[in-house]
């Protein structure tokens, strides 16, 4: 393996490998017409995404409208998850490529584990994985370090040997608070570079084709 890349590669899913937005915004709005709250936009879905559906609610529906949005959410989803879907491009060569050079690669996400496993498993991801790990099968969300320190127990990876790949906040702590040697981030999904720069990522790139050339140095 080449001495310049890392032993393992967390990636986030949502705005990072896949484009889901479509189908998120559709759910959400049906919801919100559900509960006779106001729709939404694709771009307020976007600014509002990425600390699981928990966090989504309250920004979306409010705090007293949260505990039945966030229900009636995980009830709608699997209906509509796989419209508009989408691989960003450069996503499955940087998977087979990571692996070609003897390095681990896992989806680490916010999103529901169940549907994140049904939604790679549909794309064909989920061969090119060591790893699938999302939320619900246990009280954890990123940034928290206890779910960090799950995925790396799981994967048996050193910290000091794995980076992480995101497109939000939430990954750039989730790498810091778990201390992994660094956290690398596209602006395919929620926010632009300079948004990301406030945070202070190792590194920001257009898409996974040149995170891949400019970050891990593969053709």
């Amino acid at each position: 393996m080449a001495q310049s890349l890392p032993e393992t590669v967390l990636f986030d899913l949502d705005g990072t490998l896949v484009d889901n937005f479509e189908a998120i915004h559709r759910c959400y709005d049906d919801v919100m017409s559900m509960m006779g709250l106001p729709s939404v936009t694709l771009e307020q879905i976007r600014r509002a995404v990425g600390g699981s559906v928990n966090v989504t609610v309250v920004k979306l529906a409010g705090e007293a409208n949260a505990p039945t949005a966030t229900r009636l959410f995980r009830e709608h989803f699997p209906s509509v998850m796989y419209h508009g879907l989408r691989v960003y491009p450069g996503c499955k060569e940087i998977l087979v490529n990571l692996r070609a050079q003897g390095v681990k690669v896992a989806v680490y996400t916010n999103k529901d584990d169940a549907n994140s496993k049904k939604l790679l498993e549909y794309l064909e991801l989920d061969g090119l994985l060591d790893g699938i790990y999302g939320t619900n099968v246990h009280p954890w969300r990123k940034p928290q370090l206890e779910f960090t320190h799950f995925v790396l127990s799981s994967m048996k990876a050193d910290p000091a040997r794995t980076v992480m790949v995101g497109d939000s906040p939430f990954d750039i702590a989730t790498a810091r608070n778990g201390k992994l040697s660094a956290i690398h981030c596209v602006t395919t999904g929620s926010h632009t570079a300079e948004e990301l720069a406030p945070y202070a990522p190792d590194t920001v790139h257009a898409g996974l084709a040149e995170l891949a050339r400019d970050a891990f140095r593969l053709g």
